[in-house]
């Protein structure tokens, strides 16, 4: 059995702790990035918890730019989130979105 690489765009290993946020600020948590793409990020949460589907990730501490986010897939503390625009258009390709200020 073989794996086909589905993403348009390669991922980079990163270590980063950032903060996910709820646009409402209902939801906050710590997480680690462990890789990210043009398209999204797989995200290693510090513990389970039951996460809004779309969220703003702050690669920052305290940080005033995030990127607006969609959960795709959960597999227990690890999740993979695809990045949506932050603007009222419709996506021209995975990676579209911008850092938004919050």
């Amino acid at each position: 059995m073989s794996f086909i690489e589905r993403r348009a765009s390669e991922r980079r290993p990163t270590a980063t702790v950032a903060t996910i946020r709820a646009a409402d600020s209902s939801f906050i948590a710590s997480c680690e990035v462990c890789n990210l793409s043009e398209g999204g990020a797989k995200l290693l949460l510090e513990e389970e918890a039951d996460l809004p589907e779309e969220f703003m990730l702050f690669l920052r501490t305290n940080g005033a730019l995030g990127r607006r986010c969609r959960t795709m897939w959960r597999i227990g503390r690890k999740v993979g989130v695809r990045f949506l625009s932050t603007t009222g258009d419709a996506p021209r390709h995975k990676g579209s979105g911008v850092w938004a200020a919050k």
